[in-house]
């Protein structure tokens, strides 16, 4: 009786000692997969980092690992760092780069004094693919084909700087000096040789 009941207390230490948590990251980012233990209590022991749930002992597919003094003694690649205060307990596990092949179960153990006491924790990491960024799209039809101009712009005139809307422009006062001429010059011209013509004319018959 008290080996079976040993036995259900064992299996209870393994099962609700396990913590389970979610984290949803992008392609491409850095994702960090927390884990911590106090150190203070248990002083500095090692741990590991697996792929799949944390099993009875060690990790499944072992990622990363290190020894009591906290030093990494295998990684699997350099995409996965401690990048946090590993002898004060911080060793949760940072992968950079993400892809989305890497969304699935992570296991952290941390190695604890005494039986059936290691720390346990699952992470469900989900990645996704980051949003596009939105783009500003123009349609413009010519000829029958539509043209699509991303980020256009309407081009700006300055009204101060546009050689047609300047008054003394060269080529204005040339228009101004032609208009001049057409509508006064010319008709006081006419109208003095029609005079001298008359004059003329009124000397011969006398």
């Amino acid at each position: 009786m008290s080996g079976l009941f040993l036995t259900c207390c064992i299996f209870l230490l393994m099962f609700f000692g396990v913590r389970s948590m979610t984290i949803v990251g992008l392609v491409g980012e850095t994702v960090t997969l927390s884990c911590n233990y106090n150190t203070r209590t248990h002083h500095t022991t090692s741990i590991c980092w697996g792929r799949g749930e944390v099993p009875w002992t060690q990790c499944s597919d072992t990622l990363l690992s290190t020894n009591d003094e906290g030093r990494i003694t295998y990684r699997e690649s350099e995409r996965y760092q401690l990048q946090g205060r590993v002898r004060e307990g911080d060793v949760s596990l940072s992968i950079q780069n993400v892809q989305e092949i890497d969304s699935g179960i992570y296991g952290c153990r941390v190695e604890l004094p005494g039986w059936f006491n290691d720390l346990k924790i699952n992470i469900h990491l989900t990645i996704l693919k980051a949003p596009e960024p939105p783009t500003s799209v123009i349609t413009e039809a010519f000829g029958g084909n539509l043209a699509i101009t991303e980020d256009y712009q309407e081009p700006v005139v300055n009204p101060v700087h546009s050689k047609e809307s300047t008054l003394f422009w060269p080529q204005n006062i040339v228009r101004v000096a032609a208009v001049f001429v057409m509508t006064v010059a010319t008709p006081v011209f006419i109208y003095g040789l029609t005079r001298v013509l008359k004059k003329k004319s009124h000397e011969g018959t006398a």
